[in-house]
């Protein structure tokens, strides 16, 4: 009764075809196998997400919404299943993301007469979810930090040269400070370096390192207008 019940939810999952493709006939509309699924809660099953990126995921079915068209798992172990002492592991999959589902066992209802369950809500890992949160912010200050105010696109370009080889720099207005020591003045040559007498060696590596990395954005520069110079009719035969 079990194994019908299993088979009668698993499946494979459309993605949407363009205009104009049949659809087979054999294959289920995806509302059809969503509500099927839904009669799953609280079961362990394994989805498939559509290419290109991938990937597979084994977890307890917390919820499978017609109306959102969105299925939601908790991955976390065979043991804490139908446990709320340890924190969900919750992901969520629109529909037309899923490729195929498998319900690997079923739930334990404790009432034959009735297939819905609802799943145990396994309570949320908040602190978890505040490092994520603060990691996401630092991310996006430091973004904002990097971007020069009022400077030119070649300024920024080797601004983002520099942090890209983890040279240590940030803007200070229109100009640029390295190792919390150096002085790039516009417009950011070689010449424009400054530093105390006591930081002479650092300053001698900086100005290498600019030399480099602006002769780096020059080559670059002419390869892409090259690219973009368009070639005239080859004469001769």
């Amino acid at each position: 009764m079990a194994d019908s019940k299993r088979n009668s939810v698993a499946g494979k999952i459309a993605v949407p075809k363009a205009a104009g493709t049949p659809t087979p006939s054999s294959a289920p509309p995806m509302m059809d196998q969503l509500e099927a699924l839904g009669k799953s809660i609280g079961a362990r099953i394994k989805i498939t997400t559509a290419a290109p990126h991938s990937q597979t995921y084994e977890g307890t079915l917390f919820t499978a919404c017609p109306t959102l068209n969105i299925v939601a798992i908790d991955t976390r172990s065979n043991s804490a299943q139908g446990s709320t002492a340890q924190p969900g592991d919750y992901h969520m999959f629109t529909l037309s993301k899923i490729q195929s589902f498998q319900v690997l066992s079923t739930a334990d209802t404790g009432n034959a007469g009735n297939s819905i369950v609802t799943a145990p809500i396994a309570p949320v890992d908040t602190k978890r979810l505040q490092q994520k949160a603060q990691a996401r912010i630092d991310k996006l200050k430091e973004a904002e930090r990097d971007q020069g105010k009022g400077v030119s696109k070649e300024a920024q370009a080797i601004f983002d040269s520099l942090k890209r080889i983890n040279m240590p720099v940030r803007w200070h207005m229109d100009q640029m400070i390295v190792h919390d020591a150096i002085i790039i003045t516009p417009p950011y040559r070689v010449e424009d370096c400054k530093a105390p007498k006591e930081k002479q060696e650092v300053l001698i590596r900086v100005k290498r390192v600019l030399e480099g990395e602006r002769k780096k954005l020059k080559e670059k520069e002419d390869r892409e207008r090259k690219a973009a110079t368009p070639v005239g009719p080859r004469k001769g035969g």
